[in-house]
């Protein structure tokens, strides 16, 4: 992750989501700042603020609070205290987030697609951040590591794989 990074640590709690999901659709138009900066931004392309009419960010931020969600309710589940450390970067290319968190380990391996035809209430998150992001990676911990990637529209930046679990 560059050393220039936004950081951000928080209690890892649903009450804190708002926050950190905050940050997240900031450094969506941050990214979407530098890329038109490069072709003749106008006024409107800086304006502050998520913008739920680009597609680029709402992939990004629903994502993110998906696998935020998952966090908290699954990985950090019972622990007292749980903290979760968010790291953002942006390029020419995207965003980069990070997820760090002390809780239960994961193998997103063990997820199966979910039958999209039948009505689902829940267990659809890592579905979700893996059709909407160009990169959901998974390292377990202690501490675990969520890194999602999203290319900026028209990035000549080549992909990763989708989906990589590592073992530490």
């Amino acid at each position: 992750m560059d050393p220039r990074a936004i950081r951000l640590t928080a209690p890892c709690t649903l009450h804190h989501r708002a926050l950190v999901v905050r940050l997240v659709a900031e450094v969506c138009r941050l990214a979407r700042s530098q890329a038109a900066v490069g072709d003749a931004a106008s006024t409107d392309d800086l304006a502050p603020g998520y913008d739920v009419r680009d597609p680029f960010d709402v992939a990004v931020v629903s994502a993110f609070a998906e696998i935020y969600n998952n966090i908290v309710l699954h990985a950090c589940e019972g622990m007292v205290d749980p903290i979760i450390e968010l790291r953002a970067a942006v390029d020419e290319h995207g965003v980069t987030l990070e997820l760090v968190d002390h809780g239960q380990v994961f193998d997103p391996s063990t997820v199966a697609s979910p039958d999209l035809d039948s009505l689902l209430e829940g267990g659809m998150g890592l579905h979700i951040a893996r059709a909407m992001l160009d990169v959901v990676e998974y390292e377990p911990g202690p501490p675990n590591l969520w890194r999602l990637q999203k290319r900026l529209p028209g990035s000549s930046a080549v992909p990763a794989p989708s989906v990589r679990i590592a073992q530490r």
